[in-house]
């Protein structure tokens, strides 16, 4: 997954010329190819409260630099794909930014619009709320005021920034993260 939350818009709900959009098994979603790499964006306004999708993979017990945490020794990634359209197709989640103001979170392997996303807005959710432990941390770009620098995953958070993100954080978390 890659650091990064919007694609550029020439006008609101409208994505910039360059590039493409890659279609995958989502009405709500594409994979905006540009030249900051993929990214997933709404194809369509999205509401908030909307199951947006669910995660599909193959199930690990350990993190990986792609996998994303839906319990609490229990990671999603990617199964094997035939080719790059069967990977963008089945797997786009792993397209999902990190940001953290997130127009996403996850419940379980759902994942839900936090609030209303515009069509050609990034869909993102805030890694730090699905993840113990990172298995790759890296320094956020996201440009948000509540940045929280270096995105280590929850165990991490200050006694602060958990209070932020405490209505998003999986259930498996809350017992696990210290108060």
């Amino acid at each position: 997954m890659a650091a990064g939350s919007r694609v550029t818009e020439t006008a609101p709900g409208q994505l910039r010329a360059s590039g493409k959009l890659l279609r995958c098994d989502s009405e709500f979603v594409g994979v905006h190819v540009g030249e900051n790499g993929r990214h997933l964006v709404a194809i369509r306004p999205i509401p908030r409260g909307t199951r947006v999708f669910t995660l599909v993979g193959r199930e690990h017990p350990a993190p990986t630099r792609y996998s994303v945490q839906v319990g609490p020794e229990l990671h999603l990634d990617q199964d094997c794909a035939r080719d790059e359209f069967e990977l963008v197709r089945k797997y786009f989640w792993r397209y999902l930014d990190h940001h953290c103001e997130p127009t996403v979170f996850i419940r379980d392997r759902e994942v839900i619009a936090t609030r209303d996303i515009l069509e050609g807005e990034g869909v993102t959710f805030d890694y730090n709320t699905t993840e113990y432990d990172m298995a790759s941390p890296f320094d956020c770009e996201c440009g948000s005021e509540r940045c929280v620098g270096t995105v280590r995953g929850a165990r991490h958070l200050s006694a602060e920034q958990r209070a932020r993100v405490e209505h998003l954080l999986a259930d498996y978390l809350l017992g696990q993260v210290q108060r």
